[in-house]
């Protein structure tokens, strides 16, 4: 079979790819700076990697085939049995739908569906410069920049009859164009207001409701309510997060956090999974759990005249707590002793005799009797 020299052609960008493109780049980068996670950042390297991987770099035909070059690997579509070949309509591509694809980050690729060519696969990055081939096994779908020199070429080593629906007028490109550009400005102005947000947002201490038996945390993004019996009050302090490293964040596990602002959870230098509650400042309330749970580490403006009134609160709370567990366990040993003095006393084996009764006994013995010696004969033989 004889062997023609290889043609090239490139694979350029539309508008809406572009677009696509920095605003997903720019959210990737959002949600990496905002999470601070390597979960999150690896996530977002991985998407950003095989989407550009997999998308065309550039096209070419040689020996009757259009090979699609991309970086993880070429893909060679055969032109034995061509039948058709021709610039797509805008009826080819109404209605599509991904079957398993990839819709605009660095291109349109993969298993698409459209009501008038059916299922067909895409290597497209430009779709008003889209070509369609149809053979006897596929439908495929490619965008060269130079679409009269891609058919040429495939003429040239696969010759087929070859149409060209019309291709809308200049005008119309550049009012869809125009459109697209607005679409895009919108949009990057969107994505370029929440970087600033998540970059600047620097709301400073949270505020704090203060209660007998509670303390509510009011936080935009991570607000808690933390119950007073939950935590150890006698060892709530004041440290010094500057001095004192074994407090600081080293790995947020969910929260938010930039250079000005952290709230949510975050483990600290001495292991520990916290809630922290921190803005710009150096002193740290520290709300340490009585048994189980997690520590509260909370920035208060005054964090000394917190802390002893957070005591001082807690402490009636705890003090009517204790004297009610007092009286209770006075209530129940005097009970306990009771049920010991019942159980100890010996069996009951005389009689109880009525109380009428013994009210006239006593009368009986307490009205005098003669005494029967006085007037009593004795016989002496």
């Amino acid at each position: 079979m004889p062997t023609c020299t290889a043609q090239s052609f490139s694979a350029p960008y539309d508008s809406t790819t572009k677009i696509m493109s920095v605003v997903i780049c720019l959210l990737l980068a959002v949600i990496a700076v905002v999470t601070q996670s390597a979960i999150a950042i690896l996530v977002g390297v991985a998407i950003l990697f095989f989407a550009f991987a997999f998308s065309p770099r550039e096209y070419s035909i040689r020996d009757r085939s259009i090979i699609v070059k991309r970086l993880v690997g070429n893909v060679i579509v055969p032109l034995d049995g061509t039948r058709e070949v021709r610039v797509a309509a805008a009826d080819d591509l109404r209605g599509a739908y991904r079957l398993w694809a990839n819709g605009g980050l660095f291109g349109y690729y993969g298993l698409f569906s459209t009501p008038r060519l059916g299922d067909c696969r895409w290597y497209v990055t430009d779709r008003k410069k889209a070509v369609v081939v149809i053979t006897d096994q596929k439908t495929t779908l490619f965008s060269p920049g130079d679409v009269n020199g891609f058919l040429a070429a495939i003429q040239t080593t696969a010759p087929v009859p070859a149409t060209s629906p019309a291709v809308p007028s200049n005008d119309s490109q550049r009012s869809s164009r125009s459109r697209l550009s607005l679409v895009g400005v919108g949009i990057a102005i969107v994505v370029l207001g929440a970087v600033a947000f998540a970059f600047l947002y620097s709301p400073g201490p949270p505020s704090v409701t203060l209660t007998p038996t509670s303390l509510t945390v009011h936080d935009r993004f991570y607000p808690v309510t933390v119950n007073a019996a939950n935590v150890d009050v006698e060892h709530v302090q004041v440290v010094d997060i500057s001095g004192d490293s074994a407090w600081r964040p080293v790995e947020r596990t969910n929260g938010f956090a930039n250079p000005h602002y952290h709230s949510g959870w975050f483990r600290v230098a001495n292991g520990q999974k916290v809630r922290m509650y921190w803005s710009s400042g150096k002193l740290l309330v520290v709300l340490p759990p009585k048994l189980q749970g997690n520590s509260v580490l909370l920035e208060v403006k005054q964090p000394e005249d917190f802390v002893r009134e957070l005591q001082r609160e807690w402490g009636k709370g705890s003090a009517h707590a204790a004297d009610l567990r007092n009286l209770w366990d006075l209530g129940t040993a005097h009970w306990s002793r009771g049920c010991r003095l019942k159980a100890d006393e010996p069996p009951n084996i005389f009689p109880i005799e009525h109380p009428k009764k013994c009210q006239s006994d006593n009368d009986a013995r307490s009205t005098p009797q003669p005494f029967a010696g006085r007037n009593e004969t004795r016989h002496i033989s």
